[in-house]
């Protein structure tokens, strides 16, 4: 198996699990009992995205995961061999598939389910199971997707600092 490379300011909390073909980009964040295995394809995470607690970036057979820059992948969120562009949220308990495509600038809201192939246009605010794009994000909204991975950023560096993680 592959071993996983890593930018410059990676926080991997100890309690994450971080396996395979793993590319974490500068200043990712990994936190407290998250899996990201690159175990049967590649899962490449880009900068300053921050994958929260208890959530599972996996793949599946020629389906890699792709995470671009400033992403959040919240809370218990699974995100399985699927590409999430720039500055999106993948909201708490959301499960995005095989093959998906988010595109950047979007926010798919807490417990929405996009399944495998489906594609989700730059921009979109999105909730639901089935899911439903709902309208597009305002500015403010797009601010709040940056400022999130910045204060994740800044909690990365207090937790290094107390010990609980690389």
């Amino acid at each position: 198996m592959k071993s996983v490379k890593k930018g410059k300011k990676v926080f991997i909390h100890k309690a994450a699990y971080v396996a395979g073909d793993v590319t974490l980009g500068d200043g990712a964040n990994i936190w407290c009992g998250a899996c990201i295995r690159g175990d049967i394809a590649p899962v490449v995470i880009g900068r300053n995205t921050n994958v929260q607690d208890n959530a599972t970036v996996h793949v599946g057979y020629g389906a890699p995961a792709v995470l671009g820059d400033n992403v959040t992948v919240g809370h218990n969120a699974v995100v399985h061999g699927a590409e999430v562009g720039n500055n999106t949220l993948i909201g708490m308990g959301s499960i995005v598939l095989d093959g998906a495509r988010i595109g950047e600038d979007c926010v798919i809201g807490a417990g929405t389910l996009i399944p495998g192939r489906k594609e989700i246009p730059a921009g979109s605010l999105v909730f639901g199971n089935p899911y439903r794009i709902v309208r597009a994000l305002t500015p403010e909204e797009r601010a709040g997707i940056a400022a999130n991975a910045e204060e994740y950023l800044r909690l990365a560096e207090e937790y290094r600092a107390a010990g609980e993680g690389e």
